[in-house]
């Protein structure tokens, strides 16, 4: 599988609407990429112009060594699965999974190798000689694949390919698809805007927000290091709790408590004694037997963890999550604190972390 670089692309439609701001990166040859944003944050219109549906307005698209920027998408050796399946009703499952190669008048019997290669990886060889409607959305997400996969193309593109799935069944692809990389080695751009595909799936997470990167790196990097406050608390679930305050006197104090600094994180933020900060900690970092009072609202029990949601300072909504059971009342009152290698701090102009 080749490498896949994207040279400072844009996307500029008419009237100036800019949806791509400068997307740069190197994709590297049997990578799984994951792009993950919000609803209009550009990642879908970003794989459309991988995949030549869109015109890139600047910039350059590079695809194993070759300049695909105007080439015709037929042209490029990609491979699309869409959310919406996009299979023909009026053929067998052998059929769709077939059409490409028959499109290409490739040989009956090298189509038919690639037909039953495929459904044997994806289990569907039972299947081939039934129509699309008598298959459920897991095994007709599958017959899309297949048709990608018989082609054997130099880069996959998959477009939200869960979105139309019930949690459990998304589960259950979602460790079909991490299979089906590790047997194809192949290279893979993955939109969703489902964090949990992102996590679990991708070698790297790009995280967009209105057409910019916010950050690119491994799944615990940008959970364990968010680049920016956007990354901090779209990445995570539930999100990162946010408290803006100041640095004074060797203590971060806000509106709902003051808080003592470690002598690391004192020397951290020495450039902003006075000044505004934000800090950001995950649920999961806050403990019991803290310094700072807290008020349960209610419990959400999960089994091994439990969310505990409650107000500090009497306004500022916070949730817990705590790794056992636990039967807190309406009312009841804690206390709790932060683990301090776990206390993140943005800069509250440029929203950037402050290492």
């Amino acid at each position: 599988m080749p490498e896949v670089n994207l040279r400072h692309l844009d996307k500029i439609y008419d009237g100036g609407v800019q949806a791509v701001y400068d997307f740069d990166m190197d994709i590297h040859d049997g990578e799984f990429i994951v792009l993950v944003g919000p609803s209009g944050c550009g990642k879908s219109t970003t794989l459309r112009m991988v995949a030549g549906l869109e015109d890139i307005s600047n910039g350059q698209l590079i695809i194993d060594g070759k300049d695909c920027t105007r080439m015709p998408p037929k042209d490029r050796d990609i491979a699309m699965v869409f959310q919406n399946y996009a299979l023909y009703g009026h053929m067998t499952i052998y059929e769709n999974m077939a059409f490409s190669l028959t499109l290409r008048k490739e040989n009956k019997d090298i189509i038919h190798r690639k037909v039953m290669a495929a459904a044997e990886i994806l289990d569907l060889k039972t299947q081939l000689n039934k129509k699309p409607r008598q298959l459920s959305g897991g095994q007709r997400q599958r017959v899309a694949m297949g048709r990608a996969i018989v082609r054997n193309p130099k880069v996959f593109l998959f477009d939200e390919p869960l979105s139309n799935l019930d949690a459990q069944l998304r589960g259950s692809m979602r460790r079909e698809l991490m299979l089906l990389h590790k047997k194809l080695n192949a290279t893979i751009i993955y939109v969703t805007h489902d964090q949990t595909e992102a996590l679990t799936l991708a070698d790297r997470i790009v995280c967009m927000s209105m057409g910019h990167v916010q950050q690119i790196g491994r799944p615990i990097e940008l959970y364990e290091q968010p680049a920016n406050t956007f990354v901090a608390t779209f990445i995570g679930l539930p999100p990162m709790n946010m408290f803006e305050g100041k640095v004074e006197n060797g203590k971060f104090v806000c509106d709902f408590f003051d808080y003592s600094l470690t002598s690391e994180q004192i020397e951290r933020l020495k450039d902003y004694e006075g000044k505004a900060v934000i800090l950001g900690v995950r649920p999961e970092n806050i403990v019991r037997d803290g310094s700072i009072p807290f008020k349960v609202d209610n419990n959400e029990n999960l089994g091994m963890n439990t969310l505990v949601h409650g107000k500090v300072g009497g306004k500022k909504i916070v949730v817990c999550k705590f790794a056992e059971w636990c039967n807190y009342k309406y009312g009841d009152e804690i206390s709790i604190g932060f683990e301090p290698d776990r206390m993140h701090f943005f800069d509250v102009e440029t929203t950037k972390a402050i290492r």
